[in-house]
């Protein structure tokens, strides 16, 4: 099949870089090497700031609104905040993702599933061939989609974004309701997870309960800190459903996410938000973000995708990086935090805004003001020496 621009991996990323490229008039083909519909490992939660990147509503795919948060720090008394605005949707990987590849078929995108890519090959002349296990597509634009360790990014020289997170999450079956203290809130859980945190979503029929933080530190330990988030909120981790464990690819600088007629986005380009965890926002804005550079490209008037990397950059990478400074204080230091989450109104209220995409990470570090601004990274830097000594000492 010959087609302008094909899209390896049918994620939010995949999905959405393939709508917004057939937008612009282009001929799509997206291609997953599974059947849809398929899960996939992921806490299912869609902020309000990764929603409003969406030309469309995800009601038809939502199972509970989340209106606030029950917090917890270890042993201490948990505490409940509620938003003054709806924070996130929370949603099924395998619902969300086939609603996604629904809206790229009704913009053009030609769609197939089970089809996997097994090699691909730039030609003479720039443009791409590439074998799947039952057919050959040429094209000039390669969009790899299909994860940090895909075969997109890997044939096509891409380094692989870290793996410097993971996670192992399970569902507790509720098949007549998820129960009223459950429902409209998450409930986190700190200080037992190094460089992360537990988590409860609920769900429609269920809820999700899992541990995520650093790979160095919870890796051997992830079963373990499981049961303990299990234990504390009275589950037997022996009742979880589908448990499953994930790695969460994290950005090195200067990595390289563009070439001349290909791309990475999403995880393939490690866009996951070091703070929460989220890669849903980093994979609908960098399928966003593509689509320019690639109508460029495909209309002769540049010679690279370029574009879509400066896009990141200035766009996405600022608030990847003030993320991860503070990601590095708050997991250093998740007693003071919490407590302001918990009891001061303004600390809470800026999370909020930030879930909500009323504001940014980077908008919040200038309230601390110019000297605030200027120990962020000094602080980082330190609460990165504590977590890791701390980690060392087990």
């Amino acid at each position: 099949m010959q087609t302008d621009v094909i899209v390896v991996g049918a994620g939010p990323a995949g999905s959405t870089a393939a709508r917004t490229i057939a937008e612009r008039g282009a001929q799509v083909l997206l291609l997953d090497r599974a059947k849809f519909p398929r899960d996939k490992p992921c806490g299912g939660g869609v902020t309000i700031r990764c929603a409003s990147l969406l030309p469309f509503s995800l009601d038809p795919i939502v199972e509970d609104v989340i209106t606030g948060a029950r917090m917890k720090v270890r042993g201490f008394r948990e505490v409940t905040r509620e938003a003054p605005a709806p924070i996130t949707y929370m949603t099924q990987r395998r619902r969300l993702d086939a609603f996604l590849v629904e809206q790229a078929q009704t913009a053009g995108v030609k769609f197939r599933d089970g089809e996997g890519v097994t090699d691909i090959t730039r030609l003479p002349d720039g443009s791409f061939e590439v074998k799947t296990k039952g057919d050959t597509h040429h094209a000039r634009v390669i969009i790899g989609a299909d994860g940090a360790n895909g075969v997109a990014g890997n044939r096509l020289g891409y380094e692989a974004a870290g793996e410097s997170a993971v996670a192992l999450e399970g569902n507790y079956p509720y098949p007549d309701g998820v129960p009223a203290e459950f429902r409209n809130r998450v409930v986190l859980h700190f200080g037992d997870y190094p460089g992360g945190y537990g988590w409860i979503f609920p769900k429609g029929d269920h809820i999700n309960i899992g541990v995520g933080g650093w790979k160095s530190a919870m890796g051997p330990q992830l079963r373990d800190l499981l049961q303990r988030m299990c234990r504390t909120y009275g589950f037997d981790v022996a009742d979880l459903q589908n448990l499953r464990g994930h790695h969460l690819p994290m950005q090195r600088r200067g990595m390289v996410m563009a070439a001349a007629g290909s791309a990475v986005v999403g995880d393939a380009a490690g866009l996951v938000d070091p703070l929460s965890g989220d890669g849903i926002y980093g994979a609908l804005r960098s399928g966003s973000l593509i689509a320019p550079a690639v109508e460029d490209y495909l209309a002769g008037r540049v010679s690279t995708l370029a574009g879509y990397q400066l896009a990141l950059e200035r766009e996405l990478m600022p608030e990847v990086e003030t993320s991860t400074a503070l990601m590095e204080i708050f997991h250093a230091w998740p007693d003071p935090f919490v407590w302001l989450l918990q009891h001061f109104g303004p600390f809470w209220g800026g999370a909020c805004a930030a879930i909500r995409g009323e504001t940014t990470y980077v908008d919040l570090t200038y309230r601390l003001g110019s000297p605030g601004r200027a120990l962020l990274g000094p602080v980082a830097k330190a609460g990165r020496f504590v977590s890791s000594r701390r980690v060392a000492r087990g």
